[in-house]
């Protein structure tokens, strides 16, 4: 495990800039990288992701025959929602959640939320590095692909292989699992958002369903351990405070 998780720590910090940007406005340059709340090891991934499923099996190929179908389904109003996604994660829930989650109204949230996303990072990427799985761009040629134009052609042997479980994913249901916690009155809301924000991620053709429901499964299991860590939980009352005053 404490191999996978030194992968890990490369892999984040291998990652592009202008990958995915948690807050609608990137934070300073010379602020510090917010640090988790929990130890490195808080979360195997292994006690809760089972394997993905064997290229060419049953569940393979559904996995990729869905990918296909909302690739054709999506008109272009789902396909910029899933661009949109693609490129934030705060924000895509401001409407949800019923107010902006930004620095100017609800500081306390977004620094909970940073912290929280660093530790739902660690086993996702984790496992990543372990798991190896091709993304579906990588396998089949697809029509359009987020953030790439055009859609690349499919490689015979990847270099990158990090599909499954889905980062974006989990960040979208760990945002929401914690904007639930704030505002309850808002939880199914969120949830919903949630569920939407990660299926962006098949319409993206960047990840397959198993990878997507890795991602929540990852959320899960790591805003459950959140929820037992007393300085998350004194920043969550804090949070709630906030929110209401803001009503």
């Amino acid at each position: 495990m404490r191999a996978a998780l030194g992968l890990a720590v490369l892999l984040l910090a291998a990652l592009p800039a202008g990958a995915q940007q948690r807050e609608a406005t990137p934070p300073p340059t010379s602020e510090a990288k917010p640090v988790g709340y929990l130890p490195a090891d808080a979360v195997d991934f292994r006690l809760v992701l089972p394997p993905p499923p064997a290229q060419g099996s049953l569940r393979d190929r559904q996995d990729m025959a869905e990918v296909l179908s909302l690739q054709t389904a999506a008109d272009d109003t789902r396909w910029q929602a899933a661009n949109q996604d693609d490129a934030f994660v705060y924000p895509r829930f401001d409407a949800a959640f019923g107010s902006p989650i930004d620095r100017i109204h609800a500081p306390r949230l977004v620094a909970l939320l940073n912290r929280a996303i660093r530790d739902v990072a660690a086993p996702t990427f984790a496992a990543k590095g372990v798991f190896l799985r091709v993304r579906p761009y990588q396998r089949v040629q697809l029509s359009r692909v987020c953030g790439e134009n055009p859609a690349p052609a499919p490689e015979a042997n990847p270099k990158e292989r990090s599909s499954y479980p889905s980062g974006h994913a989990a960040y979208g249901w760990t945002t929401a699992l914690i904007l639930a916690r704030v505002a309850p009155d808002r939880s199914q809301q969120v949830l919903a958002r949630a569920a939407d924000y990660a299926l962006s991620r098949e319409v993206c053709g960047v990840h397959f369903p198993s990878d997507v429901e890795a991602g929540r499964i990852m959320a899960v299991a790591v805003v459950d351990r959140l929820m037992r860590d007393p300085a998350f939980l004194a920043d969550l009352t804090a949070a709630k405070a906030e929110h209401g005053s803001n009503a």
